[in-house]
C-alpha cells in the first residue's frame, strides 16, 4: 500500500508467512528486526527498523 506524505510517498508492506518459524529462517532469531537490503535502504528517506507480526484471525470468502 502507499500514500503521499510531506516527505514523499510512504509504503506499507504486508507479507504472509506459513509460520513464525519460517520468518525466523528468513530474518533470524530476532524476527522483529526489519530485513531491508542495502540497495533498498539507499532508495528510501527512512524506514521502520522493527516489524510487527500478526496472526490471521479469520478470512472471508463470499458465496458465489
Amino acid at each position: 500500500m502507499r500514500r503521499p506524505t510531506d516527505d514523499g510517498v510512504e509504503f506499507l508492506i504486508v507479507t504472509a508467512w506459513e509460520s513464525i518459524e519460517a520468518i525466523k529462517q528468513f530474518a533470524g532469531e530476532t524476527a522483529e528486526v526489519a530485513v531491508v537490503p542495502p540497495a533498498v535502504q539507499a532508495m528510501m528517506v527512512s524506514y521502520d527498523k522493527e516489524v510487527v507480526h500478526y496472526e490471521v484471525a479469520a478470512t472471508y470468502q463470499p458465496e458465489l
